[in-house]
């Protein structure tokens, strides 16, 4: 991801603090990442085909990895 399109993902301490949210939520922060990626990818495009499709994936997998953690 291009670090100058999301402020807070480029600097450190901004990366520190989603990265503390994520954990305290037990959100992967490589998974928001993906998804604010999905949606940066369509930046410009009349028609965002393809970007709901590409979500469902990314949460798909979140639940997925949370079922196999809970299974451990």
């Amino acid at each position: 991801m291009p670090d100058h399109i999301v402020v807070l993902l480029a600097k450190p301490e901004g990366r520190k603090l989603v990265r503390k949210h994520c954990l305290e939520n037990g959100f992967d922060i490589h998974l928001m990442q993906e998804l604010v990626e999905a949606e940066l990818e369509q930046v410009g495009k009349q028609r965002k085909a393809g970007l709901w499709e590409r979500f469902d994936d990314i949460l798909d997998r979140m639940d997925i990895e949370s079922d196999a953690s809970q299974k451990d």
